[in-house]
């Protein structure tokens, strides 16, 4: 994992320094690098970076990142710099509908591809730069979406009532609308009445109208990947065949399987238009 210098000689709002260090480390793992050293970011406003792609390129222009790569001789040195414009990038993503942070994060991540020797000079280059660039934002909302769901798992498993078993379980449902419905489980003297984490989540988000959701996460005992029961499994595929079960110990450790592997031969009625 690179260290990572953040400086804002702006007036304009930029990435919290989480949420850099968080994509600086995703882009790294995913392209498979390890740096040791210092990675310097800057925010800096227009002038500046005008100058300093006059200085460089030798362009009177203003524009939205520039990086430099100096390479490695010890690891305390910085091995790389990435100049953001904070200002340019938001008018660019209010020009386009986005939000200004989606805009800041897919600018920071091609500062990124640029010090690992992606190129754009030409169009093809830019336009594969292009979609490894859209393609690692996509994967890193996604990992962000497990861990809030993990987290949200977490939370509600303090409220599960399990005297019998003492096995706490949490389990946060997300729904295609983007809605998070938790359940815990609750355990019961006569124990066939006791019901699990998954359905309590799921027959929550059913009363509330929402039929269609995509991944769910669930944690029990953090020594230990939780995955769901046969009857949750079965109750789980009757709204999401295709659903993304993440069994977690923690929001940084976690499997990820789909409903499917787990009951790839569910029941279903014969006039169900479903398929496996």
């Amino acid at each position: 994992m690179s260290r990572v210098e953040i400086v804002n000689r702006t007036r304009e709002s930029f990435l919290t320094r989480k949420k850099v260090q968080k994509i600086v480390d995703f882009v790294l793992k995913e392209e498979g690098k390890d740096f040791p050293g210092c990675l310097s970011i800057a925010a800096v406003d227009e002038e500046e970076i005008r100058s300093l792609k006059k200085r460089f390129f030798h362009q009177d222009a203003c524009t939205d990142v520039i990086s430099f790569f100096y390479g490695f001789s010890d690891e305390d040195d910085i091995w790389g710099e990435i100049i953001i414009c904070p200002a340019v990038v938001k008018q660019e993503a209010h020009v386009r509908g986005e939000s200004e942070e989606r805009a800041l994060s897919i600018v920071l991540i091609h500062g990124l591809l640029h010090l690992l020797g992606y190129e754009d000079e030409d169009a093809e280059k830019a336009r594969a730069m292009e979609e490894r660039q859209e393609a690692l934002y996509r994967l890193l909302e996604e990992e962000e979406e497990r861990e809030k769901l993990i987290k949200r798992a977490i939370k509600v498993r303090e409220y599960a009532y399990a005297p019998y078993s003492s096995f706490p379980v949490g389990a946060a449902l997300l729904g295609y609308d983007g809605d998070i419905f938790t359940g815990c489980n609750v355990e019961n003297a006569s124990l066939g009445l006791t019901i699990c984490a998954e359905r309590v989540a799921i027959f929550k988000a059913i009363s509330q109208g929402v039929r269609e959701f995509k991944r769910i996460a669930i944690i029990a005992d953090p020594s230990s990947y939780c995955f769901p029961c046969g009857a949750c499994r079965q109750v789980l595929y009757e709204f999401a065949p295709q659903l993304e079960v993440i069994a977690a110990k923690s929001d940084r450790d976690y499997e990820i399987v789909s409903l499917h592997s787990l009951l790839p031969r569910a029941f279903f009625l014969r006039n169900d238009d479903r398929k496996e």
